[in-house]
């Protein structure tokens, strides 16, 4: 049995309507697509300082030097500057722990430790060269 014209023409219709409303779709997904290369940049180029803060690194601690100061504990994260402040006299490194880690003046080291202001300054700066020389020696 032949399909009548009328129904011919009603299947014909809907093909092509849905034919047109695939294609009008295949056209707003590539206007889309093109709509998106436009916005996004690739890792290469953007600069290294907007790449490193969708980073992050894991910190072990196993990975730090941990150094006991006054029953609190301090942790280095570079091996190289732990190797060089624990080849520090005690006294020295104690010094330079309580400076630079513990924001501590001096004057207030030098109360702590009961010793002279200027034997605390000596030690610092005498313990921050022997740093300065260990770095040099190894960094290379």
């Amino acid at each position: 049995m032949k399909p009548s014209a009328f129904r011919q023409t009603i299947e014909n219709q809907f093909d092509y309507i849905c034919k047109r409303a695939m294609e009008d779709e295949r056209k707003d997904y590539l206007k889309y697509l093109k709509r998106l290369i436009q916005k996004e940049a690739s890792f290469s180029d953007i600069g290294a300082y907007v790449a490193n803060q969708f980073s992050t690194n894991d910190r072990h601690p196993a990975d730090l030097h941990i150094f006991s100061l006054n029953g609190l504990s301090v942790a280095v994260e570079s091996d190289l500057l732990g190797e060089a402040l624990r080849n520090l006299p005690d006294k020295k490194r104690e010094i330079i722990l309580l400076h630079y880690f513990m924001e501590m003046t001096d004057s207030e080291i030098a109360q702590l430790l009961k010793v002279n202001r200027s034997t605390v300054y000596r030690h610092r700066t005498s313990g921050l060269a022997l740093i300065k020389q260990f770095m040099e020696e190894h960094a290379k």
